[in-house]
């Protein structure tokens, strides 16, 4: 079968497993079938109502942008600054959250993170001038920098390695629901009182889902989710680890690199994407409400097949997590000149139908690339390592949004879309080379990437 893939596409035929990962092999001798609590799947859930807040406090403003222009007399560069802040605070607070949760764990550091992105939400509802929605954006960029390691770091210690593809996608249709309800219910708030209302839902929520994660996620060592492993001299040191300790593992360079070059244009789609639809397309903030989800809900629809298809993978070839999750993450990008298509639609369903597309392509390599990343460090460094990719990532995609709102106020989006669709096939080139070296037959000593 293996020969099968390397003639249809030579492209993969040199992903090697990592040294770091053994192949999970199905035969009953080598793979004990391991129960996964319900206590362990109520922390998966929460993993997935913390990520709909995620996108919900953070899409609120994205989808206001047309009427707070209106309203407060701000440019496509004073909300470019907006954006900017948030990302400064974002990436710049990665290189502390990850290292936080490594140390206290996650029953004392999410419920904090939560609470203080829940603040900054409510305190954006009252925000009436450009600094004081800064403040606000600042705040949330803070709070933001530790809520995705946090969620890895809990999946990693509550699933097992053969169930976290599935458990990582069982949390996804939570995030659509705060990526999907961040549009229809910024229009209701805003129709029905003004835009201020729209922040005050999802603030609200997010104070319960702090006090209900402080309640589960406890105990997590002690689940049978988590196989015994022979103690190594790696393993027996649980030390959360230091950046030069995590920085110094050469195998994750390659995701590192892949994530600073696609980064910009996923945040690119959050914070333009609404503004794009509605200016560009002519769709009212009414028509945003009722199809402006759509991209995002098919992203997700994609999501769910794929996680459970690279676990299959990984059950029916033997290949080591990271493979499996980095074979389709290559094949994804055939969609990325989609993006330069954008520029030429001139019809709203037809912007909806691509975007759907490219969402599925953007999606799918954060929400992979995260896994990855978990995939190949010790479970002493995950929230460290996780977020010091994501800052990578955070900030070459601040740098580039400082561009977009002048490039988009003199000439358009045209130039954007055409550096978009260029990222994601120059991030696979990276993988491929970073991955892409010739397996060596079972049993055979692999060097140290």
């Amino acid at each position: 079968m293996l020969a099968h893939y390397s003639t249809i596409c030579p492209f993969f035929h040199h992903l090697p497993i990592m040294p770091s990962q053994r192949p999970i092999s199905t035969t009953a001798e080598t793979i004990e079938p391991i129960g996964i609590t319900s206590r362990a799947w109520a922390v998966v859930v929460l993993c997935g109502f913390a990520g709909m807040l995620f996108y919900m406090d953070r899409g609120t403003l994205s989808v206001l942008k047309t009427t707070l222009k209106a309203d407060l007399g701000w440019t496509d560069s004073d909300y470019g600054w907006l954006v900017t802040v948030f990302m400064l605070f974002y990436t710049t607070c990665f290189f502390f959250s990850g290292r936080l949760i490594d140390r206290w764990g996650t029953r004392v550091m999410m419920p904090l993170f939560i609470g203080a992105m829940s603040l900054a939400t409510l305190l954006s509802g009252l925000a009436r001038s450009l600094g004081e929605m800064g403040a606000c954006r600042a705040l949330l960029g803070v709070a933001e920098a530790g809520v995705m390691p946090a969620i890895m770091v809990a999946i990693f210690q509550w699933v097992p390695a053969h169930r976290r593809g599935l458990a990582s996608t069982i949390k996804e249709p939570l995030y659509v629901v705060g990526q999907v309800l961040a549009t229809p219910l910024a229009v209701w708030f805003t129709t029905r009182w003004n835009w201020h209302a729209a922040f005050f839902g999802p603030g609200v929520v997010g104070v319960f889902i702090a006090f209900a994660w402080w309640w589960t996620d406890k105990k997590a060592h002690v689940t049978t989710a988590i196989p015994a492993a022979p103690a190594t001299p790696d393993s027996a040191d649980t030390r959360p680890a230091g950046y030069r300790e995590v920085l110094s593992r050469r195998e994750i360079w390659g995701v590192i690199a892949a994530r600073l070059v696609s980064d910009p244009l996923w945040f690119f789609l959050i914070y333009w994407e609404p503004g794009f639809l509605q200016e560009r397309m002519g769709m009212s903030l009414s028509d945003l409400g009722r199809i402006g989800w759509i991209p995002t809900a098919a992203a997700t629809t994609a999501l769910l097949i794929f996680g459970p298809t690279s676990d299959w993978l990984v059950s029916r070839f033997g290949w080591a997590p990271a493979r499996g999750r980095r074979v389709i993450l290559q094949y994804l990008v055939i969609l990325a000149p989609l993006v330069l298509a954008l520029h030429y639609v001139r019809q709203p369903a037809m912007a909806i139908a691509l975007l759907c597309l490219v969402r599925v392509m953007a999606v799918t390599w954060l929400n992979f690339t995260n896994i990855l990343m978990a995939d190949l460090v010790q479970k002493k460094m995950i929230g460290t390592a996780v977020a010091l990719m994501s800052a990578f990532g955070a900030g070459t995609s601040m740098l580039c949004n400082a561009f977009v709102g002048p490039i988009v106020s003199s000439v358009g989006y045209g130039v954007i879309f055409a550096f978009g669709a260029c990222l994601h096939p120059i991030a696979a080139i990276i993988l491929w080379r970073a991955y892409g070296r010739k397996e060596k037959p079972a049993g055979s000593t692999r060097p140290h990437q």
